[in-house]
């Protein structure tokens, strides 16, 4: 199961972004079990309001509703409650721990806290475009595309 940081959604979602076509294939449109925290929700928001008034896209509401067709029920992406009373403790630690920022500690830590009991027996393998959480997640263990 594919855990998808924002750094890659947003790459999968912008056009003009490094390995658009090749995240775009991956989480959208692989078939593959892809799940992310909530907090992309938020985060791909803010990415859009930023590109739209940097003139980077075309239809910024069109793309918002595009993404929320993926988050809905039977798309392709799947969002995991964030479970503060465990995660934030969690994302506390990785931030002292390793070189990370507050949303990407966030994130890997809701992929080793919360993504494990959906995957079940499959493996959680993380998904992003960020050097230094890349760095954290293989040195504890996660698979890293």
């Amino acid at each position: 199961m594919l855990y998808a940081d924002s750094s890659a959604l947003v790459r999968a979602y912008f056009e003009d972004e490094d390995d658009h076509r090749v995240l775009r294939d991956l989480l959208l449109e692989s078939g593959e079990r892809v799940v992310t925290s909530e907090l992309a929700r938020i985060e791909l928001a803010s990415a859009i309001q930023s590109a739209d008034r940097a003139g980077r896209i075309r239809d910024a509401q069109a793309l918002e509703q595009s993404i929320e067709v993926d988050f809905d029920v039977g798309g392709p992406l799947i969002l995991l409650d964030l479970d503060a009373r465990v995660t934030l403790p969690t994302a506390h630690k990785l931030v002292r721990e390793h070189r990370l920022r507050t949303l990407d500690a966030i994130h890997l830590a809701v992929a080793l806290e919360d993504a494990p009991a959906y995957a079940g027996a499959d493996e959680v393998v993380l998904v992003t475009r960020d050097a230094d959480q890349a760095a954290a997640a293989q040195a504890l263990g996660l698979a890293v595309r």
